[in-house]
């Protein structure tokens, strides 16, 4: 039996066998499911486990793991007709996830794209000529002793079932083909049947993946109210709990919850998660940038610990380098981030902080969408400053959670400028009654809507045509100052502007042109307890950052978007500080055909922001942002907003999801629109080649690609058409010819003029 190998760095198929089992044993104890079905799901999990690589066992298979040569043919096959003919008692649900653990069910001529890896049909027992089958089942059976002792071992150790093997064991192959058959037959079986064969097989693929990577020490699903202390202790620090909070804590089912950014939000959110969990119900924690997403993923970790809370998004693996590097090795800080982005994909971290768009990638049947069957029923998703999102992706969000809910899932929308409209949305299209919001009747909540954290003044002209008096009235205060663009060009411009008269050391330039390396060093920098007194930033800073400066000089923008900017200045608003000046300036500072160019935001609702703040007194309260936000989208979305909202609403995959899904098909353009959804590409600076060169040669992979930047799809246009960028045949990447700085970031403006 030890001389069958299930890897070719010799591990054994008993060993692998045993190790899948104890990842399922795991999994069945934590799956949102009540006791009784979690033992039922464990017994014909342990069974499939056991079984699902047993076609490895054959002659040929064996070979090729010895020699490195390609067998040609497909092991999991085997494996299913081998555990029909030993347990003729599986169903057809557990057959199927045994024979599709690595692959698609066979394509459909003219269909399926050659993207789509498929179980070949050739080798498929559909009738008793196939010579390919007939070959694969012959080297099974040849194979004697070995593979007798191995079935022996797995049936009698995990007690599946009695039987003499000394009878010659017939691979009943038409038999398997009834079982499983093809794509036509799939859609005409039960929504139960289809939604149960995609609940095991993501379960066997994700205990397979695991069980591959040696990751066996997984954690329990926490109980969040054992974590309310924990809570209270880092979060409020000391203080009370406010009024809403507590109602928050209260709440039982889906919620809306309104507090303004620095009044204790997340506080809020956990307490109503804590209160909403189900038995092993998990917890989603959704943001729209990376930026926060990281930022709130250090933040549960302290909360929760390490061990319970992942991180997901298309820059994770990066990201968690960079936090292992600094008492690792490069090699081991890439194996240990490279193994944590992968099992953030599993079925691993119960706690998971994310984008939208890894929600939307199961909902939208992407690759590996089984898997939250299994993982969704019952959890807690939070949805944390929606109106950040695209309306595109709004409308896809609500669809999806509208779906959710027929898992049993609870929801909690949370923002600090929800716009009145949108908050109308969610209560029809959801049905969410409870709207949670600071109280200005009741003490403890009605300071958090009367307190005055910022001293408006609306200024003419443009952030770079006022510089020269920035400038003088920063350098005049000796406060902390916070300066937000529209744009990468213009902060750039005033970094470049600001060196000549500040100190380097005492500045930072934050925007989306800098590659991981440097991103992550200045979040870090930005957020620790001594951040830099002077930052120069673009929107990446406006959801979840805990930034707290003393000035601000703002460019023009919706009214939402500005109350987020405001978030991170006076953020707590002290009583014994006054109210921190804000500078609005009522133009942006680039110009196209010179006229201000108002993107990325919409001009109408941004001049009717900028009146608005005008109307009011300079001194703005809490009560008054909230007032003007629901002005300036009193009429809600419209135009191509409108359509946007409506197409991902209506969305016809995620509407249909129960009654089309297939188990063991996804989408493969469905990876497109999820990793693509910023429209961005990633170039690489042609002064990093030599580096990135030398990271390749010393095989440090992770580290190389944490070189590249990405830019938005339509300034590639550009680039690629001014001969700028180009693809290099021998790096295999995009190569810019721009210059790259680890303070300033991609320089593209200096040598491309009206690029945006």
């Amino acid at each position: 039996m030890n001389e069958l190998w299930a890897k070719d760095t010799g591990e054994t198929l008993s060993e692998h066998s045993d190790n899948v089992i104890k990842i399922i044993n795991h999994l069945s104890r934590n799956l949102p499911l009540s006791a009784v079905e979690r033992e039922q799901c464990s017994s014909i999990l342990i069974r499939i486990g056991a079984m699902h690589d047993i076609g490895k066992s054959a002659l040929g298979f064996q070979d090729s793991l010895r020699t490195k040569q390609r067998w040609g043919h497909r092991h999991e096959i085997l494996s299913a007709a081998v555990a029909f003919a030993i347990m003729p008692e599986l169903s057809k649900e557990a057959l199927f996830a045994i024979i599709t653990h690595h692959r698609n069910i066979p394509a459909e001529p003219f269909i399926t794209p050659k993207s789509e890896k498929c179980l070949p049909r050739n080798e498929l027992p559909f009738d008793d000529g196939n010579s390919s089958w007939y070959s694969m089942t012959q080297e099974w059976l040849e194979g004697g002793g070995s593979a007798k002792e191995l079935l022996n071992y797995l049936i009698k150790f995990y007690n599946l079932r009695t039987i003499n093997l000394s009878e010659k064991i017939q691979i009943d192959g038409i038999g398997l083909s009834e079982k499983i058959l093809s794509r036509d037959f799939q859609k005409k079986v039960s929504e139960f049947d289809r939604r149960y064969a995609s609940f095991l097989r993501g379960l066997l693929m994700t205990a397979d993946h695991m069980a591959s990577a040696h990751q066996f020490d997984l954690p329990e699903v926490p109980v969040h109210k054992d974590y309310v202390i924990a809570i209270h202790r880092h979060e409020l620090k000391g203080k009370n709990i406010r009024p809403f909070q507590e109602r928050c804590a209260g709440i039982a089912g889906d919620a809306i919850l309104k507090a303004p950014t620095g009044s204790g939000k997340t506080v809020a959110i956990l307490l109503w998660a804590a209160n909403n969990q189900a038995e092993n119900g998990r917890l989603f924690y959704v943001l729209p940038h990376t930026a926060s997403i990281n930022a709130m993923h250090k933040r549960l970790q302290e909360i929760y610990c390490e061990k319970n809370v992942g991180i997901l998004h298309h820059k994770n693996a990066e990201y968690l380098f960079n936090i292992f590097e600094s008492d690792n090795s490069v090699h081991d800080a890439a194996q240990m981030a490279k193994s944590l982005s992968e099992l953030a994909r599993e079925i691993y971290h119960p706690i998971r902080v994310t984008t939208p768009h890894q929600i939307l990638r199961v909902a939208l049947q992407g690759k590996g969408w089984e898997l939250g069957l299994a993982e969704f029923p019952n959890a807690c998703f939070v949805f944390d400053e929606i109106h950040a999102f695209e309306p595109l992706f709004v409308g896809l969000t609500i669809a999806t959670v509208k779906w959710l809910k027929g898992m049993g899932v609870k929801v909690l929308f949370a923002s600090a400028t929800l716009p009145l409209f949108l908050e109308e949305i969610l209560k029809k299209e959801i049905g969410i009654t409870n709207i949670i919001s600071p109280d200005s009747q009741i003490h403890g909540d009605k300071d958090v809507l009367d307190k005055i954290r910022h001293n408006i003044e609306i200024r003419e002209g443009s952030l770079l045509s006022n510089i020269d008096d920035i400038i003088k009235e920063i350098g005049s205060s000796g406060k902390t100052a916070l300066i937000i663009c529209n744009h990468v060009n213009t902060s750039q411009k005033i970094y470049e502007k600001f060196k000549e008269y500040f100190d380097i050391n005492e500045m930072k330039l934050f925007h989306s042109l800098f590659n991981a390396k440097d991103r992550f060093n200045m979040e870090t920098a930005i957020q620790s307890k001594k951040p830099p007194k002077i930052l120069i930033a673009t929107q990446t800073i406006e959801v979840s950052l805990d930034l707290d400066y003393d000035y601000g000089y703002i460019e023009p923008a919706p009214a939402d978007a500005l109350g987020q900017r405001l978030g991170r200045i006076n953020r707590r608003g002290e009583p014994n500080k006054s109210p921190a000046k804000v500078i609005i300036f009522k133009e942006p500072s680039l110009k196209s055909k010179g006229e201000p160019l108002y993107l990325p935001y919409d001009e109408k609702v941004t001049r009717k922001t900028i009146d608005c703040f005008k109307k009011n007194n300079s001194l703005l309260s809490e009560q008054q942002l909230t007032d003007i936000v629901n002005e300036i989208y009193e009429d809600g979305y419209t135009g191509d907003s409108e359509e946007d909202y409506e197409r991902g609403l209506n969305n016809s995959i995620i509407k249909s999801f129960n009654e089309e899904m297939i188990a063991g098909i996804h989408k493969p353009w469905v990876e497109d629109i999820i990793e693509g959804t910023d429209g961005s590409l990633e170039i690489l600076p042609i002064e990093l080649c030599d580096d990135y060169c030398q990271l390749k040669e010393n095989k440090e992979y992770l580290k190389a690609k944490m070189l590249l930047v990405p830019i938005q799809t339509r300034q590639s246009a550009k680039l690629f058409k001014e001969k700028v960028l180009y693809w290099d045949e021998r790096l295999y990447e995009y190569i810019a010819k721009l210059n790259y700085s680890s303070t300033s970031g991609l320089d593209i403006f200096k040598q491309i003029e009206n690029i945006y």
